[in-house]
């Protein structure tokens, strides 16, 4: 497989650990980084001997030698520059959420279509062996019939983008995305559907001045009959965690794969109780960073023009679902 050379569209935090990780990668080479700033560009480029720098997204799209475009910059700027990232020719990893709206998701996804080229949300936890050894658990019947599930990703860290509602702060789109992901890939693997949205979401919320939520908590009726409750925010340090219920046992992820801790290689657990037995804790080893994985995923698939795992249609399933969410807790 060729490399694939990759330009880094914004030089920010995830932006940085994305760039460690196609530096660990198999298929993937750091080409290019652009930022609003020059000298920032050139900081970070210096950092991890990226051979180019740019202080516009404009000439890094322009640039022949680069193949693939990783977007991080704050989430109302998803959908312009993965539209303009389609248009100049390039494939797309974007930081989730696609958009900030179901509607300019589906202009990206046309966009994607329309040039022929890759286009994939980088929900990175996914490719998690973790994430993967669960959703077979729960599609095998390890605990039964699945009638519950409980995610809770909630820190204390309010950044100035998450409480600024211009550059799409709250909670529920920045963390929530992840529950909503969750709790949605238990029903599939429960019912064996590809895709699920929930048949009811309801929602309340802790608001600030501005209408930012600070803390959120939603419930869902899925398909399969499954209950969902979900808890996130920036405000509020919780226990981050996933608990299945089934009619014959549960299973309890203390360390999702979202984490930071989880990012690096290294082995997780998942614990199995049977109703009435004794817990088993499956541990499940991770010999890859996480997001040297998803480089090497995109890589992988980038002739699907989709990843299987983080289809177009799953996008726009879980866009809806928390756009639901977000309707929810501001009535």
């Amino acid at each position: 497989m060729k490399n694939l050379r990759w330009g880094l569209l914004a030089a920010g935090t995830i932006a940085a650990e994305f760039a460690a990780g196609v530096d660990e990668s198999e298929h993937g080479v750091l080409e290019a980084v652009a930022a609003r700033s020059g000298d920032r560009a050139a900081e970070f480029a210096s950092r991890f001997e990226i051979p180019k720098c740019y202080g516009a997204y404009e000439d890094l799209l322009a640039d022949p030698d680069v193949d693939a475009i990783y977007i991080s910059t704050p989430h109302p700027l998803h959908g312009e520059w993965a539209i303009r990232a389609a248009e100049a020719g390039k494939h797309i990893l974007c930081e989730k959420p696609l958009t900030m709206s179901v509607a300019e998701a589906e202009k990206v996804i046309e966009a994607a279509r329309a040039n022929d080229v890759f286009l994939m949300e980088a929900f990175m936890y996914r490719l998690h062996p973790q994430i993967r050894r669960l959703a077979e658990l729960i599609s095998c019947g390890a605990i039964g019939e699945v009638r519950a599930v409980d995610v809770t990703f909630s820190y204390h860290f309010a950044v100035p983008r998450l409480i600024d509602p211009a550059l799409g702060g709250g909670g529920i789109f920045d963390v929530g995305c992840y529950c909503t992901s969750l709790a949605r890939l238990v029903s599939q693997a429960a019912t064996g559907q590809d895709v699920v949205e929930p048949e009811e979401v309801l929602g309340m919320a802790r608001l600030d001045e501005n209408g930012v939520d600070e803390v959120a908590f939603g419930l869902l009726r899925l398909p399969g009959g499954i209950l969902a409750q979900l808890a996130c925010g920036f405000q509020l340090t919780q226990d981050d965690h996933i608990r299945v219920y089934g009619s014959e046992g549960q299973l309890y992820v203390p360390k999702p794969a979202w984490i930071h801790e989880m990012r690096k290689p290294k082995t997780s657990q998942i614990i199995l109780t049977p109703e009435g037995g004794e817990p088993e804790a499956i541990e499940v080893e991770a010999t890859q960073g996480l997001f040297a994985r998803e480089a090497d995923h995109v890589a992988t698939h980038l002739e699907d023009r989709q990843a299987p795992e983080l289809t177009w249609a799953e996008t726009l399933a879980n866009l809806r679902t928390l756009e639901r969410w977000r309707e929810a807790v501001a009535r």
